[in-house]
Formats: C-alpha cells, structure tokens, sequence
C-alpha cells in the first residue's frame, strides 16, 4: 500500500502538467478570472517549460504559453523587476527577455506557493528600485533558472557572446559576482 501511495505521490505532478490545455481552457471561459485562482496554473505553466525544453511544439507547451500571455499584463501582485545588464544582454529575437521574464514569475511563484515567501518588488521609497534586495534575489534566482534552460540542447537557445560571459559564471559558481559588481 505504501509502495502505490508513493507511485501516486511522485507522478502526480506529472498528470496535473498533462492538463494544462484544460486548465487553459477552463480559465479562459471564467468570465472573471481571479488571479489567486489561478496562481499555481500560472506556476504550473512556467514550470513546465522549464521542465520540458524539447516540446515546443506540444499542445501543453502552447497552453503554458497562453497562460503566461493571459497573467503577463494583469493586475496579479507579482512584480517582475524587468531591468538591468543581463536582460539588456539577452536576445530579443530569439525570446530569451522573454524566457527570463518567465523565470523571474516562476521563481516569484515558487517562492510563494512552495515557501510561503512573498517577494513583492515594489519600489521602496528612499531606495534605489534595483538595489532593492528582492529585486536583486529575484532578478539572480530568475537568471539561474534560464541559464539552466539554456544549459540543456533541448532549448534550443543559443546566446550571444555578450550574454555568454552570464552562462560562463552561472557555470563557474560565480554568477552573483558578475550580476552585482562590487
């Protein structure tokens, strides 16, 4: 009985990500959406793509898409600090601003959801926005997230010799060094 209950525990994940279409399609047909509703779709969403770099061309994939796309510019309470050298550095062309963007809201959710941590990024007055400390924990967590999805073949990402010097770091253990500056 143990045995099936942890069968049952591990690939539960793994059913609820297969049902992304439907949780799409669900939301879309909610006539008011509320975000807190829809939250861990929206985890769900990022996380798949960060799990699956080889299946773009999958109906989850298009969904998980789709569901960033619907919460990208809505009123949801995550702030996502889109700002600073490495996201200049990325190419737009290709969606990496894109994809880090994604990370940073996966890394916020996750915080969230996963650790009850509520990481807010709100501009504190008598503060610089950038150097805020969530700002800079959730512009490096969301870095380390995309640099690991670009790490693997799947992804297809190929970065530019600028950005490149951000993956020889994030490599090397030292991408905090080169994303803060003394």
């Amino acid at each position: 009985m143990k045995d099936k209950l942890y069968l049952i525990l591990l690939l539960s994940p793994f059913f609820s990500l297969g049902q992304l279409t439907d949780s799409y399609n669900e939301m879309i047909e909610d006539s008011i959406p509320e975000f807190i509703k829809y939250e861990q779709l929206l985890f769900d969403s990022s996380e798949y793509i960060f799990k699956n770099p080889g299946d773009k061309k999958s109906d989850n994939f298009k969904s998980a898409i789709k569901v960033i796309e619907f919460w990208k510019d809505q009123d949801t309470g995550v702030n996502i600090p889109i700002l600073g050298s490495f996201y200049k550095k990325l190419n737009q062309k290709s969606n990496q601003k894109y994809l880090y963007m994604i990370a940073m809201i996966n890394y916020v959710l996750k915080e969230k959801i996963e650790n009850n941590r509520i990481l807010k990024c709100v501009k504190i007055e008598g503060q610089k926005y950038s150097e805020q400390d969530d700002v800079k924990e959730v512009k490096l967590e969301g870095a380390k997230i995309f640099l690991n999805y670009v790490n693997n073949k799947e992804s297809g990402i190929i970065l530019n010799s600028v950005s490149k010097e951000y993956l020889r770091a994030f490599n090397k253990g030292n991408l905090e060094k080169i994303f803060f500056p003394d």
